[in-house]
């Protein structure tokens, strides 16, 4: 059954459209980037509150402003990237200029009871990368798990792997590298392995979430609040594959180009609390609904041999995405005016993920989808620490996987995130200015087909290893009106 399951994963999304199971989880993740208060302290801001990216965990910390201010954080990320494949290494990298929120926050000037708004842009996630996959295959070609694809799916012409494949399959018979026989069965102009394999693949863009909060302060020991949120996706994805081999002293070469773009809209809510049980602990609980997503894929492949070139236009699809619901449980340990720690803990239901269409029967889909993915966690450790005006702060946070914890082979690819993080503060007047450092790193192993097809069960061994390191700098100004 779970073969099955795997099947449909890898290859529902290329009957359809660009996307696969990665793209999916992607989209669905959250993986807050944060204020530089916020950043260098892990984002373990759940119970923190009074931060303009704190909101986006748990929007009872509104309550906690004392005066209306204004925020602002540009950031600037570096990844780095390190693949091995056959023995092979090769690195590659990217950097972006982004922006990671900004915002504005009123508040009430008196009475026991306040009431606090704030409208905030908050970035959930970066999609900036870029990644080199090189290596000498001495066993076979990409075109051989075609094969194996279009045996188990009973094709036997083109008019029927048109039908199937339209984008991706079909463009390589187009361009002369394999045929069908009279009989039914295939021929390939690849041979079957001695041959370079290189895959470059670019994405830029990321989510980010415009939000609307209001807060209720009680007498400054309870904090309620909620939020009503439209977050919006901006990805892009340029991915190369290339195969080069030599036959009779002579070098041919075949190569494939994707290029996908999706966009979109959607909205959630998120409600939260926080109290004061003690002077020296403060606690918080927050609910996040589902993002319902109105997205559109845009995808363009071009195919070229040493035959000929064939391009499939730009095509389209429309489809929704229910990401996972998710709870959130924060404390925070005081020290007087001198300092804090504190914890943030996520329990994010991956398996609620859902995919639609007007056009399109998911409920297999689906079904996969809840068979493969589990329910994770996020956990977020900070501190902070003040002398005079100024604040030291340092954090630690881990993204688990939603294949799970501890997925290590095969299909499930190795998704968890560790993040370490410290920076400073600085406060004059109403200014203050904020500096975070984070170096993030994840390791991950999957098959170098397992983007292109599901059939590869007798071809395992074409495992990539792929190391991401990222480095974040991060800047805030924030300005309260006096």
């Amino acid at each position: 059954m779970k073969r099955i399951f795997f099947i449909l994963l890898a290859i529902v999304p290329f009957c359809i459209n660009g996307q696969n199971i990665d793209d999916v989880y992607k989209i669905s993740a959250v993986n807050y980037q944060g204020t530089a208060k916020g950043a260098a302290m892990g984002n373990a801001m759940g119970a923190v509150g009074e931060d303009i990216s704190a909101i986006s965990i748990n929007p009872a910390g509104l309550g906690l402003y004392r005066k209306s201010s204004f925020s602002f954080t540009p950031s600037l990320l570096t990844t780095y990237t390190k693949s091995e494949y056959f023995g092979n290494s090769e690195k590659d990298n990217r950097t972006c200029l982004s922006v990671n929120n900004i915002g504005y926050v009123e508040t009430s000037k008196s009475g026991d009871i306040k009431v606090n708004w704030a409208f905030a842009m908050n970035k959930t996630n970066n999609f900036n990368n870029r990644i080199f996959v090189n290596g000498y295959n001495p066993d076979n070609s990409l075109i051989d798990a075609y094969f194996a694809e279009i045996i188990a799916n009973d094709i036997y012409n083109e008019e029927e792997l048109n039908e199937y494949s339209p984008s991706y399959i079909y463009p390589i018979w187009e361009t002369y590298l394999f045929d069908f026989n009279n009989d039914g069965s295939l021929t390939a102009y690849v041979p079957e392995g001695g041959i370079q394999q290189l895959k470059g693949v670019n994405s830029w863009g990321g989510t980010n979430e415009w939000s609307f909060s209001s807060s209720i302060n009680v007498k400054d020991k309870l904090f309620m609040g909620f939020s009503v949120n439209i977050p919006s996706v901006n990805s892009n994805r340029i991915t190369d594959y290339e195969e080069v081999f030599e036959d009779g002293g002579n070098t041919y070469s075949w190569w494939q180009q994707e290029t996908l773009y999706t966009s979109g809209w959607g909205f959630n809510g998120k409600f939260g609390i926080i109290a004061y049980p003690s002077r020296w602990l403060r606690l918080g609980a927050a609910y996040h609904t589902p993002t319902f997503y109105n997205l559109t894929d845009r995808w363009r492949t071009e195919t070229a041999s040493w035959e000929t070139t064939f391009i499939v236009p730009t095509s389209h699809f429309n489809y929704s995405l229910q990401t996972p619901w998710m709870l959130n449980g924060s404390a925070a340990f005081l020290f007087g005016n001198f300092g804090m720690i504190s914890i943030d803990y996520d329990y994010v239901d991956y398996k609620s993920i859902k995919l639609y269409a007007p056009n399109y029967d998911y409920e297999y889909y689906n079904d996969a989808l809840k068979e493969t993915f589990k329910s994770s966690m996020n956990i977020r450790l900070g501190t902070e620490w003040r002398y005079r005006n100024m604040c030291f702060r340092g954090g630690y946070s881990f993204y688990g996987s939603p294949y799970g914890i501890h997925a290590t082979d095969g299909f499930y690819n190795k998704h968890n995130k560790n993040s370490f993080s410290c920076g400073f503060g600085y406060t004059q007047h109403a200014f203050t200015f904020d500096f975070a450092y984070v170096y993030s790193l994840q390791n991950q192993e999957y098959n170098l087909y397992s983007q292109y097809s599901g059939y590869y069960d007798d071809i395992k061994l074409n495992i990539v290893n792929e190391n991401v390191n990222a480095h974040s700098l991060i800047f805030s100004i924030k300005v309260k009106m006096l």
